[in-house]
């Protein structure tokens, strides 16, 4: 059998799942609602509000959010493909946008609604089908 000749098979230990055409999930093509579709707006150029950066970016001074921990995580100085300054660059850059980062789920955001509305997810109406429980042996 080609299967146990391409890879570590057992019949008694491993059963291949086949699923039926009849339960084949099917999507149905339908367009977007127009209350559902996700529209981008810019009430203001968000390159106005970058900060600017140094010619001679400062050595990295950790601050609330963007810790010395966090940045051995990132790695960005152990780096060998950049040189110094780069990295400098690099860490004045996540600096002045600390707060665009994350380090675990207390510290999570969301896009603002006015320039990107809440998603909406349309569903059709249908039967759900039931999976049978497969019986329990003895």
């Amino acid at each position: 059998m080609l299967l146990e000749q391409a890879f570590d098979f057992n019949p008694i230990h491993h059963v291949l799942a086949y699923k039926k055409v009849a339960n084949k999930v099917k999507p149905i093509a339908t367009t977007m609602l127009a209350h559902a579709q996700i529209i981008r707006h810019f009430p203001e150029d968000p390159l106005l509000s970058l900060p600017s950066l140094s010619p001679q970016p400062p050595e990295f001074q950790p601050s609330t959010r963007l810790t010395k921990e966090c940045m051995q995580d990132l790695k960005i100085f152990e780096n060998k493909f950049l040189w110094l300054e780069e990295c400098k660059l690099a860490a004045q850059v996540l600096s002045n946008n600390e707060f665009a980062l994350a380090w675990d789920e207390t510290e999570k955001g969301c896009f603002r609604d006015d320039y990107f509305p809440p998603v909406i997810i349309p569903t059709i109406e249908h039967t759900p089908w039931t999976h049978r429980q497969p019986p329990i042996p003895p």
